[in-house]
């Protein structure tokens, strides 16, 4: 018995280390960060964890709640715009920023991008409870606003 809980034990802390260097990089991106950078990468997190929320709902992994769809989308449309332009002044880019320097080349681009994930968040907000179907549809225009800024402005 004792020949079996050796190679268990082992793949178990393999399993824990490839875990903990898989984590590292999002750690490490963040750490030394200060001032508007700072500011900017807490706020890109929480309207990460915001869209997390929503996308667990239409995968089935959490209830489907209108209320609180509703209420992400508003804290979403919250931190789009002025608010999150703002936390980009030129020339804050350099580690550990992962906004590209295109941003302020692009600005009028950057900007509308940041305007129009207010809109698709408000337009979510208004529809969450008028129906799972058209909530989801909003919320694919909201994900996709996401998506094509980052491919555009953000660094990987």
């Amino acid at each position: 018995m004792r020949r079996f809980l050796i190679p268990t034990v082992s793949a178990g802390l393999c399993a824990l280390l490839v875990l903990c260097l898989l984590q590292a990089p999002t750690a490490q991106a963040h750490s030394g960060a200060t001032g508007v950078v700072k500011e900017r990468m807490a706020l890109m997190k929480t309207l990460g964890g915001e869209i997390k929320k929503i996308a667990a709902m239409f995968k089935g992994e959490a209830a489907y709640d209108p209320g609180e769809i509703a209420a992400a989308a508003r804290r979403i449309e919250d931190g789009s715009g002025g608010h999150m332009l703002r936390l980009f002044p030129e020339g804050s880019t350099g580690h550990p920023s992962e906004a590209k320097d295109g941003i302020w080349r692009h600005w009028p681009e950057f900007e509308a991008r940041a305007d129009e994930l207010g809109t698709e968040a408000s337009a979510l907000a208004a529809v969450a409870d008028t129906g799972k179907a058209e909530a989801r549809t909003a919320f694919g225009r909201l994900a996709k606003t996401c998506k094509a800024c980052h491919q555009d402005f953000k660094s990987d």
